[in-house]
């Protein structure tokens, strides 16, 4: 549950801090602006849910601030720390408080594994399971696929990123993220399967091809 109310001062900063993220994030490819704003909504959602307090401002920040370090880089593996460089030095300029810049860096440096530091706080796992969520289903499958990019055959999306989705669910630290994520992921293992079967079925096909010997 949110421990309070958002301020009048906190809306104003949040709508200027989500114009910031819009720009920013806007031509990523995998990690757009419609990523940002599912993982915030997904973090709002399970927040209002749970049984622990959460602070708004610090979990909704974290969210918009989250995949900042992604930006202006074509390697994800330090967004993480990359992204909450950028963060706090937002927020130092707006003069957020010590204690609550730092709550909200934390959410960014933590959300990703690639920092290899797990999240600890509440406003921590809720950002993180936010983002395990939005990587179910179709959408969150072809975003999978688009960040791999032409570096990934096929075979290295579906058994390397598309197996990942799985692991996704099963880490997922509320109830209230998991009863969230269900159907999805349910919708995530039958497209598995089925591009799977496709997979096989088209490798079948090409094995059988009558070369012109």
């Amino acid at each position: 549950m949110f421990s309070r109310n958002l301020t009048d001062e906190e809306i104003e900063i949040i709508h200027n801090i989500e114009v910031f993220i819009r720009d920013k994030h806007d031509k990523l490819q995998g990690h757009d602006y419609s990523h940002i704003l599912a993982v915030t909504h997904y973090s709002i959602e399970i927040a209002r849910k749970i049984q622990e307090p959460v602070d708004p401002f610090v979990t909704i920040c974290g969210a918009l601030f989250h995949d900042i370090g992604r930006v202006g880089t074509n390697t994800g593996r330090l967004h993480g720390l990359r992204g909450a460089t950028i963060a706090e030095e937002y927020l130092k300029a707006i003069d957020i408080d010590n204690e609550t810049r730092e709550q909200i860096v934390r959410i960014v440096v933590r959300h990703s594994e690639t920092s290899m530091l797990p999240p600890e706080t509440v406003a921590e796992k809720v950002v993180y399971d936010a983002d395990d969520l939005d990587r179910l289903g179709l959408m969150g499958m072809l975003r999978g696929m688009m960040v791999g990019g032409k570096e990934l055959s096929m075979d290295d999306i579906i058994n390397h990123r598309l197996e990942k989705r799985k692991k996704d669910y099963e880490r997922l630290h509320f109830q209230v993220s998991r009863d969230l994520g269900r159907e999805l992921y349910e919708e995530t293992l039958q497209l598995i399967e089925v591009i799977k079967t496709s997979m096989g079925k088209r490798w079948k096909e090409i094995r059988k091809l009558d070369l012109p010997v």
